[in-house]
């Protein structure tokens, strides 16, 4: 318990002090402006939302409805086809699927090219905005920033030889990307969400503050 209590320690004082640089600098700079030809939808259009969602603690994943999703995009969200909605969020391996340790913490850290995609499939928004510890934004985009958005979780997923997803068990599937100090599942979700033309800078989300913070600006919070 005590080791554990340490662990929790060094992870937790680690995110403060990213917390702070990076609120730093978001408050000295400021953020990006929104894409014009992809953010907002334009009048008469249909949004297509995404739903933000921070897990209280370290993480936060993106949902949308899975009748959204482009004909010809992200496949694999047909492994969710008795679902309305589909969450995914992207991390290191040992640090996503396993208890944390120190160990795992510097690892992750320092720079780690084994990353997972995990998926969780529900049918009500309200589903997640009742468990007590999450929190939802919902942002609307226009029909090519939310295929953009798709792409760009799409082109996260590691394809074995035939090209199909490569499945690690129930709702994890192997990733691309190195995951490290500099670029987290917060940074990959803002990434996400500027590739739809949304006003905001994935460098200064390292941390789900500084995120949820830029997100709050442009997408409407939801209560419970």
């Amino acid at each position: 318990m005590e080791r554990r209590s340490a662990t929790l320690g060094y992870w937790a004082g680690h995110v403060v002090r990213l917390g702070a640089i990076t609120g730093a600098v978001l408050l000295a700079a400021g953020c990006a402006g929104p894409v014009k030809s992809l953010y907002p939808p334009g009048p008469g259009e249909r949004p297509r939302s995404v739903y933000v969602i921070h897990h209280g603690s370290l993480h936060t994943g993106l949902a949308v409805k899975r009748t959204d999703i482009p004909a010809g995009l992200w496949s694999a969200h047909r492994d969710y086809a008795k679902f309305k909605y589909l969450e995914i969020g992207w991390g290191e391996d040992d640090g996503y699927r396993k208890p944390l340790t120190t160990g795992i913490a510097i690892k992750a850290l320092a720079g780690s090219r084994r990353t997972v995609l995990l998926a969780d499939g529900f049918n009500a928004v309200r589903e997640k905005v009742k468990a007590p510890r999450f929190s939802v934004i919902q942002v609307d985009l226009s029909d090519r920033g939310f295929a953009r958005l798709c792409r760009h979780i799409e082109r996260t997923y590691a394809l074995d030889e035939a090209g199909r997803p490569i499945r690690l068990g129930k709702g994890w599937y192997r990733a691309r990307g190195t995951y490290s100090a500099f670029r987290t599942c917060n940074t990959w979700a803002a990434e996400a969400v500027r590739q739809a033309g949304c006003p905001i800078t994935p460098v200064y989300c390292l941390t789900a503050g500084p995120l949820l913070l830029q997100v709050r600006r442009f997408g409407r919070q939801l209560r419970r």
